[in-house]
């Protein structure tokens, strides 16, 4: 990457003078533009030197400050004029200006032409552009080499930041640390990596779109640190991201295109580490899926084989089925997989839980592993880090999750109980709530009692307490039974009511009054209570 000042060594500008804007002589410069017409700037290429006699401005040179101005944002280099021709000299406002942007404006000596000056700049650069290819070919070349022989992500990292002589950093999609180089060794970068980190993951998708973002230089408070963001795709929903710091000062030869070499050699040994990690899973999924289909008959096998795949003796033990709402595609499900994994380990990192995830037919399944000596409430431990699950992964993946759970077991052997009961569980769940929900398993008694009944009552029994609810007629009316359902089950608390159902809560207020109206009784009564509860759970038997 060459600067303006580095020009200044070519013959045709040995004699050149520097009129205005000094300070930007550190600009970068990648390309040289000849142009007798004002509106340049709207065809400009991005940090180019522009050439001009001012023909354009000759009848009034003071409106070179609005042409300063507009080509200053494209970004331009500068811009060098040869005078005397058209021009005789640059107005004293023009100057001034040129002087506030740091806009440097050059002037070429008379004796050249346009067409010359522009031919050996050009060359000068074209010259380098062909030393910072080969240096990228060898970047290229390097990294491969390294990753044929098995060197580690973090190995790559480090010899990436050696090359550029900067600090280099390696995020996963969702904004965590998994690498970087040898300067964060040092006490003061230390407290930089952590803060860039949680920068990111505070506005991940804001930062997916953005190439570049400042932070405070720990050296020198003044000055702001560029940081700037390269992508690095894999088979992810969402590609990792590699930062590289102070950019913008990289020394000669190594160029954007360097990093890219070393960028596409990263991201294949992430691919690489990737098709290890799913062959993996591939096995992990076949045991499980196993053992819960009944299939693996001892524990001792049980045990023996799930060892390896993190399946612990001696636990209580409860399945958790997921499924992403309104999606069910294999290739979906894959591709989220490792988000849902990374984040679930998070939610769960502070208590005594072990989790495991693994996929089977259209769920996910989260198999929780309890001491049995653990003293926590796991039920409510359980919805709360879901709940928490499932705001980060709609805030951060834009995905919605739906979960059914199992009741708790003690052997090993009656995994696929809780299993089987968090499907049942989900698809209670789904038949209620339809998307977004955390559903436990509960059992058959109060439903097995109710069939008992004759099938004239159980109806009867269920119009008389819903009214005109039992069967919605309007989008309106499913609000509203919607609404009650969400209500009942968070015990009539109207904040988590609303948080649930994503609206202020005076929509549930009026939603609760307006279901009171047309019920003629009110829920929070405990008869009642019961009674709508009773018929909810019928709800299924009249209702598609």
């Amino acid at each position: 990457m060459k600067k303006l000042e580095d020009l200044f060594i070519v013959d045709v500008f040995q004699e050149a003078e520097i009129i205005a804007g000094h300070a930007g002589l550190k600009r970068r410069v990648d390309t040289i533009e000849i142009s007798e017409t004002p509106d340049v700037f709207h065809f400009m290429a991005e940090n180019s030197l522009l050439l001009t006699t001012g023909y354009a401005f000759q009848e009034d040179p003071r409106t070179l400050s609005k042409f300063i101005s507009e080509i200053n944002e494209r970004p331009c280099a500068g811009m060098a004029i040869k005078l005397k021709r058209f021009i005789d000299n640059i107005p004293d406002e023009v100057i001034k200006l040129a002087n506030a942007l740091d806009f440097p404006i050059i002037r070429i000596p008379e004796s050249l032409t346009l067409g010359t000056v522009s031919h050996q700049l050009l060359g000068f650069l074209w010259d380098n552009k062909i030393e910072e290819l080969f240096y990228a070919i060898h970047v290229h070349k390097k990294f491969t080499n390294m990753m044929m022989k098995g060197y580690k992500l973090q190995t790559l990292i480090e010899n990436l930041g050696t090359l550029l002589k900067c600090p280099v950093l390696l995020l996963n999609p969702i904004g965590d640390i998994i690498s970087y180089s040898h300067h964060f060794e040092q006490n003061t970068m230390k407290n930089v990596k952590e803060e860039v980190s949680s920068i990111i993951k505070s506005d991940i998708d804001h930062y997916r779109e953005k190439n570049k973002f400042f932070i405070q230089n720990p050296h020198a408070l003044e000055i702001k640190m560029p940081i700037n963001i390269f992508p690095v795709k894999t088979t992810r929903l969402y590609p990792f991201l590699l930062l590289i710091f102070n950019y913008d000062r990289l020394p000669y030869p190594s160029s954007q295109l360097a990093i890219e070499q070393a960028s596409t050699v990263i991201s294949f040994t992430l691919l690489k580490n990737e098709a290890i990690k799913e062959n993996s899973r591939m096995l992990e999924n076949n045991f499980f899926g196993s053992l819960v289909d009944g299939n693996i008959t001892t524990k001792q096998e049980m045990i023996h084989r799930g060892k390896q795949h993190g399946l612990l003796d001696h636990q209580k033990y409860i399945c958790i089925v997921c499924t992403i709402d309104k999606e069910k595609s294999a290739d979906m499900m894959n591709r989220i997989y490792d988000y849902l994994n990374e984040y679930l380990n998070i939610s769960f990192c502070q208590t005594e839980a072990n989790p495991i995830v693994f996929l089977k037919d259209a769920y996910f399944v989260i198999l929780l592993q309890f001491p049995l000596n653990t003293n926590e409430p796991v039920k409510s431990l359980i919805k709360d880090r879901l709940e928490k699950f499932q705001q980060e992964v709609m805030e951060n993946v834009k995905v919605s999750l739906s979960f059914g759970a199992g009741s708790l077991v003690k052997e090993v052997i009656d995994i696929a109980i809780t299993y089987n009961e968090a499907v049942e569980a989900w698809e209670n769940g789904f038949d209620l709530f339809q998307y977004h929900f955390i559903h436990f398993y509960e059992t058959k008694q109060l439903k097995e009692l109710m069939h008992l009944l004759p099938e004239q009552n159980i109806k009867k029994f269920y119009e008389n307490t819903l009214r005109s609810l039992s069967y919605p007629k309007s989008k309106d009316e499913d609000d509203l039974l919607h609404t009650l359902i969400v209500y009942l089950d968070h015990h009539c608390e109207i904040s988590k009511t609303a948080k649930k159902l994503f609206v202020h809560r005076n929509t549930v207020k009026y939603r609760i009054a307006k279901c009171e109206d047309i019920l003629g009784y009110s829920v929070h009564d405990s008869e009642n209570s019961l009674h709508l509860r009773m018929a909810l759970m019928m709800r299924t038997m009249y209702t598609k």
